[in-house]
């Protein structure tokens, strides 16, 4: 692999890249990635099988076969356990000349792969600064400069269309990968998956940025603001929680670079409520949406389909009427019940009501004050896909069951 797009540390820390210049992100992005449903189990063959099973059309919205890709979920998503840990420079995965080194047993060729998404309409997505045999062992400022500069430029030569950074390795300067992105040409979109470090508003450090501009001047499209996510409910609720610094006034939430609470377990949970209240979550919060499960499962992709197919929570979702959406009501998920509203183009309002914590079950009253409105407002169930009536001032949802939650579209009475 030819050198090439040679920077010094020194040159981009003086001028660093005020954004990653890809125009990707304006809304927030929808895909799946490898890690929550394979680990360190994945290979070529896996992931050519998932692009083909998000094209497919197996199930149908409102009669019409439909495929993940249909509804948005464009982006495949490889995770770690790409790299051939030991054979490298130092005991790493990277040569002497900062190539990263593939392991040819799980990964005959990564051009390949991209190539085969590329022609069902999808991008693909590749991960690096790896926790499977992290790099941690280099000191030599002229190698560090290469291993990034062959990295970036083995993204664009394998036709990579997004790069999930990780906080695990050495190579943890988002300002510098965005630089090297972009001087590639190629278009790609940043993950920054630093669990929270590094967010937009910081003045110093891995990735500064004002996150206040439009698009966010930040150096990657969304981030990590948690750990890493479980199967299970008190750590999808609590992965959850850590979006709400990001969403005051003005939002650090934005087009540009979304806050992110990890990939969807959706799925993986302990029953269809749990599935549904999580995807809505994210829904409300303007969370990027990726899938986690085995998507080549159709029994599975079938059991979850009503959910991750509901076109009316997507459509809330990408959304964007100057705010990502925020938590009303409920200081954490240990209160009995939780209130989230997003504001939607056109004066709409969607609010989402979480039983977190009240058994055997909790009826919420909504005001409509709480939520920017006033007079009689019409209510739809976004779940349902019913119209619930109009009502004036307030509305009192049903009886909602424990982790069972209600999704409404408000829409003021003219």
């Amino acid at each position: 692999m030819r050198l090439g797009h040679v920077f010094a540390l020194a040159a981009l820390a003086a001028h660093p890249a005020a954004c990653i210049d890809n125009g990707y992100g304006l809304r927030p992005p929808m895909g799946w990635r490898s890690w929550n449903a394979y680990g360190l189990d994945i290979t070529q063959d896996v992931m050519e099988a998932t692009m083909d099973a998000m094209a497919a059309k197996p199930y149908s919205v409102d009669g019409v076969p439909t495929s993940l890709v249909d509804l948005g979920y464009v982006s495949a998503g490889l995770d770690d356990a790409w790299q051939a840990c030991g054979t490298g420079y130092l005991g790493g995965f990277h040569d002497e000349d900062g190539n990263p080194l593939v392991n040819a047993t799980r990964f005959p060729s990564m051009k390949a792969m991209t190539d085969h998404g590329h022609a069902l309409g999808m991008k693909v997505g590749w991960y690096m600064n790896n926790c499977h045999c992290r790099e941690k062992q280099y000191v030599d400022q002229a190698y560090i400069e290469k291993h990034m500069i062959n990295s970036t430029n083995a993204v664009a030569e394998y036709g990579f269309d997004g790069l999930k950074l990780d906080n695990c390795g050495e190579f943890t300067n988002l300002t510098w990968w965005a630089g090297l992105l972009n001087a590639t040409g190629r278009p790609v979109m940043i993950e920054n998956c630093h669990w929270g470090s590094t967010v937009p508003g910081q003045t110093s450090g891995e990735g500064p940025c004002t996150g206040t501009t439009m698009p966010s001047d930040c150096p990657y499209n969304f981030f990590r603001t948690s750990q890493d996510i479980k199967a299970f409910w008190v750590s999808m609720m609590h992965n959850l929680q850590s979006t709400v610094p990001y969403s005051g006034h003005p939002p650090l939430s934005r087009p540009g670079a979304w806050a992110y609470p990890d990939m969807l377990e959706v799925g993986r949970l302990a029953s269809h409520i749990e599935d549904r209240t999580h995807f809505g979550a994210w829904c409300i919060i303007s969370a990027p949406l990726i899938l986690g499960h085995n998507v080549t499962d159709t029994a599975l992709t079938g059991r979850i389909w009503d959910i991750v197919a509901n076109k009316e929570l997507i459509a809330v979702n990408q959304d964007w009427a100057g705010h990502p959406g925020s938590r009303v009501y409920g200081e954490n998920f240990r209160t009995a019940y939780q209130v989230w509203m997003k504001p939607l183009t056109g004066g709409d309002a969607a609010v989402l009501v979480i039983n977190s914590d009240a058994q055997p079950g909790v009826s919420v009253r909504l005001q409509f004050s709480d939520f920017g409105l006033s007079g009689s407002v019409s209510i739809r169930d976004l779940y349902s896909h019913s119209n619930v009536g109009a009502f004036v001032d307030s509305f009192t949802t049903p009886n909602i069951t424990l982790h069972d939650s209600t999704f409404y579209r408000l829409t003021p009475q003219q």
